[in-house]
């Protein structure tokens, strides 16, 4: 019995190669809901395909001398490429439920394994006065959005509205000025105070989507307005005191 037993030291060798195996696969990065390419060159003359690193049995994608086939949905192979000694698999939308890591297989062969990432999207928007404010949310659920205003002292911000199934809900404050239309979100008369950074989370893993940082331009006409008033005052000074002159 005592020659059936594993050193710990082996045990610990073991756990370390596994370690090691995991964190040598190559890094992708791949913008949320675009696509992402999963290299793999290698001349393979037999079946070829991508399975979760996780579990080997677990396949996308593959692809033989014949033809390719999707085994999951979003997830391809191209023969062309195949033919050629390229395996790539491409992930057609990357988000959050793709992210993970893939291995590559000719036959039995381990070739390779692909983390993928996902690549947060950030966007910087300049708003007229009085325009509107248009935010994708790139889903239709399980969606929120948060608000931290410019002069906000709050480094969480506010959640201000969410979608559920497709249906738009925000606060008291926003209600009457937002509408949903697919996956955008419409925040119609922007005002100065809008102004500052939208989050858009998946309400799943509470990981942010897509990050806008919003500033507000004044219009023509307004700066015109702003800058008459003090005139108007001073007309209104001259008239006060010309008829106080007058009473003496």
């Amino acid at each position: 019995m005592e020659s059936c037993r594993v050193p710990h030291h082996v045990l610990l060798l073991i756990i370390l190669m596994f370690i090691t195996v995991s964190e040598s696969a190559f890094p992708v990065r791949g913008k949320f809901n675009q696509t992402a390419d999963l290299r793999c060159e290698y001349k393979c003359s037999g079946l070829a395909k991508w399975t979760l690193f996780s579990n080997g049995d677990d396949v996308v994608a593959e692809c033989d001398q014949t033809s390719c086939r999707s085994v999951k949905e979003g997830f391809k192979m191209s023969h062309d490429r195949y033919l050629k000694g390229d395996l790539t698999l491409t992930i057609t939308a990357a988000d959050d439920s793709k992210r993970n890591t893939y291995t590559c297989w000719c036959g039995d062969e381990d070739v390779a394994d692909v983390r993928l990432s996902i690549e947060r999207l950030k966007s910087s928007l300049k708003i007229k006065h009085g325009g509107d404010l248009k935010l994708d949310l790139h889903v239709s659920e399980g969606v929120k959005v948060i608000y931290k205003g410019e002069d906000s002292a709050d480094p969480h911000g506010e959640e201000i509205c969410s979608v559920d199934k497709s249906s738009l809900h925000c606060t008291d404050e926003y209600t009457p000025r937002t509408s949903l239309s697919n996956t955008v979100l419409t925040l119609r008369g922007v005002k100065s105070t809008d102004g500052g950074v939208y989050i858009v989370r998946y309400t799943e893993n509470n990981e942010a989507l897509h990050t806008y940082e919003v500033s507000v331009r004044e219009t023509h006409l307004n700066r015109q307005q702003e800058s008459a008033k003090p005139v108007w005052a001073m007309v209104l000074i001259v008239l006060v005191v010309h008829w106080l002159l007058c009473l003496l």
